[in-house]
């Protein structure tokens, strides 16, 4: 037992052999330093996760969902018509669930009016702190005719098919009993809120704080609309949203050039659906990266070593390559001596 106590199947090697040098001190610390930046990486990779985009055919049954808006348009209430028509040929008056008041026109401080519209994928993140379900406050006033403009706000349920959701004048487009003459016509608009499924007041959409003005009375405005359900995933956490990208055409009509002027919403839904995830690797995994990592570094590391020794050898000899080295004295160092 004594012997088997004693027996050291890797012996180190004796003080006395030991070679110091100041090359293999520098090289030492620059590979812990080198180790210590990377266990940084690592560590942060973790603990932050990885965000994956993944593209997949949309195959979820889903016959409606909700349009929600948030516009101001700078026409009284009692001059606009709402409608939604759709590649079904189904048609009802959004006006019997949007909610209508009177309102005053003017352009809210940071809201764009370029026609230059954002279609990056929200932050994952960002959507995570801000995914908050909301629903609009109770209707307003339609009837305050006196206001010059019209706060149209609400959700409408609308056929997950092409379609197109507008707003128009009385008179314009539909027959109506009523009919708003050309010079009260305005269709300039501030956007606050457009978008598609749950309604979700804080995550951004392209369209939303943009504006357009006009001084023309027969403007048509037509958004075309990219619809691609997108979801978000991160600790066990979905937020499902509908994202989109947008275009503008704008119109000017005149009493030869027939149309009609208003706002358009033209939607369509691609038949593909978006996955934004934040995947983490197991702790398990993650140590035997780190261990690999590792494990390869210094082998590398003894590698380039030597390498450079080599060549400051070849460069300028054994002397010049052994400076900064110190040898412990050893017995045979001493009988040396004694010789001498």
């Amino acid at each position: 037992m004594a012997n088997l106590r004693s027996f050291d199947a890797f012996p180190k090697v004796a003080s006395t052999h030991q070679v110091r040098s100041t090359k293999g001190s520098y090289s030492t610390i620059m590979l812990g330093l080198f180790v210590l930046f990377l266990t940084y990486v690592e560590l942060g990779q973790f603990f932050g996760g990885e965000i994956d985009h993944q593209f997949k055919v949309d195959n979820t049954v889903q016959k409606d969902l909700r349009i929600n808006m948030d516009i101001v348009v700078a026409m009284p209430c009692n001059f606009i018509h709402t409608n939604v028509k759709d590649l079904t040929e189904d048609r009802f008056l959004a006006g019997e669930l949007l909610h209508y008041e009177g309102f005053s026109f003017f352009v809210p401080e940071g809201y764009r009016r370029d026609d230059d519209y954002d279609v990056s994928t929200p932050d994952l993140d960002k959507v995570m702190a801000e995914g908050i379900v909301a629903e609009f406050r109770d209707r307003g006033d339609a009837k305050d005719s006196g206001a010059p403009a019209c706060h149209i706000y609400g959700s409408i349920p609308v056929n997950k098919v092409q379609g197109d959701f507008h707003i128009t004048a009385k008179g314009y487009g539909y027959r109506d009993r009523s009919h708003v003459g050309i010079e009260s016509l305005n269709f300039s608009h501030v956007i606050s809120e457009f978008s598609f499924g749950e309604f979700y007041p804080y995550i951004h959409n392209p369209l939303d704080a943009t504006v357009k003005l006009t001084e023309e009375h027969l403007q048509s405005y037509q958004y075309y609309l990219n619809v691609v359900p997108t979801q978000y995933k991160k600790l066990g956490v979905e937020i499902d949203t509908n994202q989109y990208s947008t275009s503008l055409l704008k119109k000017q009509y005149t009493l030869e050039k027939k149309g009609v002027p208003g706002i358009f919403f033209k939607y369509d839904f691609e038949p593909i659906s978006l996955i934004v995830e934040d995947k983490r690797i197991p702790f398990v995994s993650f140590l035997v990266r780190l261990a690999t990592i590792y494990g390869g570094l210094i082998i590398v590391a003894k590698y380039l070593y030597k390498t450079f020794d080599k060549v400051l050898i070849l460069l300028f000899g054994k002397k010049f390559a052994a400076r900064g080295e110190e040898k412990k004295a050893s017995l045979l160092d001493d009988y040396d001596d004694d010789e001498e």
